[in-house]
């Protein structure tokens, strides 16, 4: 590993002090009390009511009931999340919150049991890598809340991974499914208690081919857990994570105009050995968790979290290398450490007021290695033959600029906020302070002024916040807020350093279930941003650029609901309907881009499902799902380009569908079958070095069994 002792030193050593005053006060206490309701790996409560802002949480029992075909299906059901498929699986993460664009999620902050999983959120905050949704327990969506606690990249929206946590009774679920596309998909997990330790153990597989004839992908992920209730007022839980990805055939290279037209899932028709292209994801992921109850009223929660990500990527100049010709990559590596400390103090009575304070603070290392190797002529990269920095040329030339840049980050964070209750009302003013240093030493570039170069950029900004709820209509919450929220720049940029994203971000929504049978949770919202981030173009090998293109301004409204028979009448059946719905209007306000449409955002988005459920164990439903055009680069060229790297990617609607039976007998099985684009309509996913299309129809049947 390429972090260094000092920082692990000084980390370890910020641990400790973080958990002294939680230690001091539980040795002044010795009455038996409840675990802690604070815990740093969930973002949200048991459900969403209380919370001051908008939040969904997507439960295990509709993951089950839904069978999403990959984590962005399941996000459909989410209002105000939008997603853009770059593969078949999903594995390039592309997840966008209200008015963040979701090309490679570098907009919303992803945590997995609290734990940041972006690359790297203070350097290069894209992402591939996100838990399968086997699994999950939930999936926590915050929109326009909880950015006090939760940063940086807190201005649209934060998405928590809940692991499954042991229960108390042991359980094994073993599900297959196979499908076409040559889709096959495996999940075993069993999970139990034996005295104090609770522990998790879980396996998932799936390959499938992918959108271009070429592409096979392909990945195993390891999850284990474990939870050592010490005592009555301590915890202990850790886990481990590993998930290895082989994507065969995959590059960022896609289609011009014609050659879509012409046969838009066809490359191996170039010659030009795509097939030979690669991309390799290796994820290890650490957390260790301390969660001590002082008293009923004052608890502490502590983590230290590792990630390593390992993402080489390779293709092809033109030629295979079965014919002579060579192969050229992106090699890049992250590694991420990080100490969580976070004290709640409730029931505080002050003033005339309740107060619940919490209070947290946060120190993080990153490290990121940019590599661009370039093979042989005639030579095969991998994961396993990565290539060299340099290689001598010939009288054709084949070498590439083989640049190795390197990153470091170290961010310190803190916040404080008290949510004040009087009677229906609770006002929870914030503030939340970060500060982080971007470093860039160009270790290797042959010819450039840069080699042996070492920047700095240094930042620190405050961001306050105040949100307010009210709970004096009955079954029902309105709420509001407004904050300020910041994304880092990308570090991996020849303008470096960019200035951060700041914005100021407002909105008022309302849950309700006052009216029988009917729930409905909308809010609308307006967004300030400063400075946005947006990626420009790409360089000359394909890497993505960055620039603060402009001001710019979102707003919208997001709207879920649902509505269930079995509220209004007595029957062996539930029929239901239920809507995620989105509208957003973002725009740049300043300078030559002003009134143009910020790139990737459609201005409409969401779905509708509606469905039977039955007592005899059926379940059927079939969804809707319908993503608005959106321009692909900040002028807003809309027709597509002959390239086909740049142009208005049209809308789309797509169908898919899901039933499964519950078998009567003493064994809890159930069988299921679903679609996705089951009218397989052929549409563009994105335009991004060209035209990718979106996945064909997809129909997958297996079984789920428990005991």
């Amino acid at each position: 590993m390429s972090l260094m002792l000092k920082p692990i030193t000084r980390a370890v050593r910020f641990a400790v002090l973080a958990s002294v005053p939680g230690i001091v006060m539980a040795q002044q206490t010795g009455e038996a009390v409840y675990l802690p309701a604070l815990d740093v790996r969930s973002l949200v409560p048991t459900s969403v009511e209380g919370m001051p802002g908008a939040a969904s949480v997507l439960t295990r029992d509709q993951i089950d009931v839904y069978k999403p075909y990959t984590l962005h299906d399941a996000l459909d059901f989410v209002p105000g999340v939008r997603t853009i498929d770059d593969d078949v699986l999903g594995r390039r993460s592309g997840i966008g919150v209200r008015g963040a664009p979701p090309r490679r999620s570098r907009k919303v902050l992803l945590l997995e049991d609290g734990t940041p999983i972006n690359n790297s959120a203070y350097l290069d905050s894209g992402a591939h890598y996100t838990p399968p949704l086997e699994r999950l327990e939930r999936v926590e969506v915050y929109k326009g809340a909880g950015q006090i606690v939760h940063g940086p990249l807190n201005n649209h929206g934060i998405v928590n991974f809940r692991n499954l946590k042991p229960t108390p009774v042991p359980e094994t679920v073993i599900e297959v499914g196979v499908g076409n596309q040559d889709t096959v998909q495996q999940h075993i997990h069993h999970r139990r208690t034996e005295g104090d330790v609770g522990m998790v153990f879980s396996y998932t597989g799936k390959r499938a081919d992918g959108t271009f004839d070429v592409e096979e992908h392909q990945y195993d992920d390891f999850y284990t857990g474990l939870e050592w209730q010490v005592n009555e007022r301590n915890q202990l839980a850790a886990s481990v994570t590993y998930l290895r990805e082989r994507s065969d055939g995959y590059d960022e290279a896609n289609l011009s105009l014609q050659e879509y037209r012409d046969a838009p899932r066809n490359k191996s028709r170039f010659d030009e050995g795509r097939e030979d292209n690669n991309i390799s994801v290796n994820y290890l992921k650490y957390d260790l968790t301390h969660n001590l109850q002082v008293t009923d009223d004052v608890s502490v929660s502590s983590k230290v979290f590792f990630t390593d990500l390992d993402r080489p990527r390779f293709q092809t100049r033109g030629t295979a290398p079965a014919d002579g010709g060579v192969m050229e990559g992106r090699d890049r590596r992250y590694e991420n450490l990080g100490l969580d400390s976070r004290l709640e103090w409730a029931n505080i009575e002050a003033l005339g007021l309740t107060h619940r304070i919490q209070a947290g603070v946060r120190y993080e290392n990153h490290n990121f290695e940019d590599r661009r190797p370039v093979g042989l002529p005639g030579e095969k990269l991998d994961e396993g033959n990565r290539g060299r920095l340099f290689a001598v040329s010939g009288e054709d030339g084949y070498t590439r600029d083989g640049r190795l840049v390197e990153y470091d980050a170290e961010a310190v964070s803190g916040y404080i906020q008290n949510s004040m209750s009087f009677g229906d009302w609770t006002v929870t003013p914030g503030l939340r302070y970060e500060t982080y240093n971007q470093y860039k030493d160009t270790v290797f570039r042959p010819g450039s002024s840069d080699e042996g170069v070492r920047e700095k950029d240094s930042n620190a900004l405050f961001l306050p916040g105040i949100s307010l709820l009210y709970t004096g209509v009955a079954q029902s919450e309105i709420y509001a807020g407004i904050h300020r929220g910041y994304a880092p720049a990308s570090a991996r940029s020849d303008e470096f350093p960019l200035t951060p994203e700041t914005g100021v971000n407002s909105q008022l929504g309302i849950r309700t279930s006052a009216i029988k049978g009917v729930s409905l949770d909308a809010a609308v919202f307006h967004n300030r941003i400063k400075d946005t981030l947006i990626r420009d173009d790409v360089d000359a090998f394909g890497d993505a650029l960055f620039v603060n293109a402009a001001d710019s301004r979102i707003t919208g409204v997001d709207v879920g609901a649902r509505i269930d028979s079995s509220a209004f009448y007595l029957a062996d059946y539930n029929l239901f309907a239920e809507a995620a719905l989105n509208y957003t209007d973002a725009r740049f306000t300043t300078g030559p881009l002003d009134d143009n449409r910020v790139p990737e955002i459609p201005s409409r988005a969401g779905s509708f499902t509606v469905g039977m459920d039955h007592m005899a164990g059926w379940h059927l439903s079939a969804t809707v799902s319908h993503l608005g055009a959106f321009y692909s680069d900040i002028e807003n060229t809309r027709e597509l380009t002959a390239d086909g790297e740049a142009g208005k990617v049209p809308s789309r609607t797509l169908f898919s569908a899901r039933a499964s039976y519950k078998l009567p007998t003493t064994t809890d099985a159930t069988l299921w079958v679903q679609g996705r684009n089951l009218s397989d309509k052929l549409y563009i996913s994105d335009v991004q070095d060209g035209i990718r299309p979106g996945a064909p129809r997809t129909v997958v049947a297996g079984a789920t069994v428990k005991f």
